[in-house]
């Protein structure tokens, strides 16, 4: 199937699409500082005070070097001791008594660690971190609407043949709504985490399921976060929702889980591990949301070229590279599209769930052409997808989806 042109063609052709890829403060100053201070993706929780003095190091300290963002540790420096002083100060509020000041400052704190170890955990400083993200994140859970608690789920359908263990456990996170389910029992709302946001970082958007009535669990997919799923094997990822998937329907009188009202959401790289669960668990899912998601021609060599100068921040190319098992880019172009397409593996082929495309237009991170291959394939498809929008669809796309869900439920 020919690629070209992509919607976004321009974009493709020129390197200098967009600016912010030029150094360290067009990066702040052209794109991040603008949604940090009005607190949207990926800066969600977090307060503009607590970056601008972060990024000011890392200019002065590199020259104000683009490159910076390609060395992981030096890039993650400047915003460990920012995140261990919004911890100390969390700590500080919760011993006396200010339970709310706490619970914004453990958020904060894990905003900081969100954007130090963006766009994925790939060097030591990243690991740290991400277990100080981990540590905010838990210890403002207790204070959230609902609460957020963590489950370890065993691996019960690992594979050693594919490297992974037989005593891994997947780490999930559970927020189950306050009060009492108005049929008996939750329809849940299975959180598929994308490339550079984890389970510690929907918050929000599973708050705002949890309102709407929504059991939600959470859960990291392979080569991010803490999921024990071998990461380069296209398999792995139905091996993981199994488990989960399994874990859901022996816990639902625990936790009073409609195991018939399951309901998966997979955003961005989370939105190609939805797409394919909707074809490979189809018996087992009510229906299936898919946003800003590729699924084929997210792996042709000319968009790998071109992602690391047009929306995302930087280095995408590098960790989607890093996140499905390759050692290099090369390897990851040259490789990845015969082994984890979702057409030409054929999953698009399988009996799909009820499945909800959604995207912006002019997404560059994935093709938007990827949203479209599913509708040609396989039960009618239903889809939505929004004029001057970029990657996901926002703003906009989230309150169709939560619409979306609870005409569902």
């Amino acid at each position: 199937m020919a690629s070209r042109p992509y919607h976004v063609q321009s974009s493709v052709d020129n390197p200098n699409s967009f600016p912010h890829h030029q150094s360290v403060s067009a990066l702040w100053n052209s794109k991040w500082r603008k949604l940090a201070t009005v607190g949207v993706y990926p800066f969600h929780d977090g307060k503009v005070e607590d970056f601008d003095p972060v990024f000011q190091k890392l200019i002065e300290a590199n020259n104000d070097d683009y490159s910076v963002f390609y060395n992981p540790d030096k890039y993650a420096e400047p915003f460990i001791p920012a995140a261990e002083a919004l911890i100390a100060e969390g700590r500080n509020a919760e011993q006396s008594g200010s339970k709310e000041k706490a619970r914004e400052l453990y958020l904060r704190a894990g905003t900081v660690c969100r954007i130090g170890r963006f766009p994925i955990v790939r060097s030591q400083l990243g690991q740290k971190l991400w277990e100080l993200n981990k540590t905010a994140f838990l210890a403002a859970s207790p204070y959230l609407s609902p609460p957020n608690t963590e489950v370890r789920i065993p691996f019960a359908h690992a594979s050693t043949a594919a490297g992974e263990s037989v005593s891994a456990v997947i780490p999930v996170y559970l927020r189950i709504p306050e009060g009492e389910p108005p049929a008996g029992s939750w329809p849940v709302l299975l959180f598929i985490c994308g490339l550079d946001h984890y389970r510690t970082d929907f918050e929000q958007r599973s708050a705002r399921h949890a309102k709407n009535g929504f059991a939600c669990v959470i859960a990291e997919i392979p080569g991010t976060g803490d999921c024990p799923a071998a990461k380069n094997d296209p398999t792995s990822t139905d091996r993981l929702w199994s488990t989960v998937l399994d874990w859901i329907d022996t816990n639902k009188i625990q936790y009073r889980f409609d195991t018939n009202k399951i309901v998966a959401r997979g955003m961005s790289t989370g939105g190609y591990n939805a797409m394919r669960i909707a074809h490979t668990h189809a018996d087992r899912l009510l229906a299936v949301v898919a946003q800003g998601g590729g699924s084929h021609h997210m792996f042709d060599p000319e968009w790998i070229k071109a992602q690391n100068h047009m929306e995302y921040p930087y280095a995408l190319a590098d960790a989607l590279a890093f996140k499905f098992g390759y050692e290099s880019i090369d390897e990851y172009t040259a490789d990845a599209k015969q082994r984890f397409s979702l057409l030409e593996t054929g999953i698009f082929d399988k009996k799909s769930a009820k499945l909800m495309l959604i995207n912006g237009m002019e997404d560059s991170i994935f093709p938007i052409e990827d949203s479209f291959l599913p509708l040609r394939h396989g039960r009618v498809k239903e889809a939505r997808f929004l004029e001057n929008r970029e990657h996901v669809g926002n703003p906009g796309a989230d309150d169709i989806i939560y619409e979306w869900c609870n005409e569902l439920a």
